[in-house]
């Protein structure tokens, strides 16, 4: 789980910096990722939670607010 939570850490870093570049430690092993845009190191960043969730045995939930423009009488 440290390794998941590591991984998570640095793309986070990685999608705050703008870069498309990732490196983090895996298995005891150094790894560098190239990724080809900001979709898939966010996309990356909802699997990680996924798993992390599904280790803790909760859901990741989404809130998807909606909003109308101007009032209604």
């Amino acid at each position: 789980m440290e390794d998941l939570i590591a991984q998570r850490a640095a793309l986070v870093a990685a999608r705050s910096s703008g870069e498309l570049e990732v490196e983090f430690a895996s298995g005891g092993t150094r790894r560098r990722v190239v990724y080809r845009s900001m979709a898939e190191i966010i996309a990356a960043i909802a699997a990680i939670d996924r798993d992390v969730a599904a280790m803790n045995g909760t859901r990741v939930t989404t809130f998807l607010p909606s909003f109308k423009t101007g009032f209604e009488s």
